[in-house]
């Protein structure tokens, strides 16, 4: 279970996400993680000056679950033609 001390709650494809923002460093990185912390994931901060939305939250997670789908297909293909 992720604390959400100082976090933001998002739902995605049923999923709880919790994200925030650190500053360390002079450089601005967007955490994500899932609330049973199978998935961590860490973004460059685009601009400084403009606000992360929510919208800018789940395109970060469309990009990873599109991620995962291609990973998944070429392990498939890879099972596939070990098995002949």
């Amino acid at each position: 279970m992720v604390s959400g001390k100082k976090k933001r709650k998002i739902e995605y494809k049923g999923t709880i996400y919790y994200w925030y923002v650190r500053i360390k460093s002079h450089t601005h990185r967007i955490h994500i993680i899932s609330c049973d912390k199978r998935v961590h994931l860490e973004y460059p901060f685009p601009d400084t000056e403009v606000p992360v939305t929510p919208r800018d939250i789940r395109e970060y997670l469309k990009k990873h679950d599109t991620i995962l789908r291609k990973e998944n297909k070429s392990d498939t293909l890879k099972t596939a033609v070990e098995r002949r």
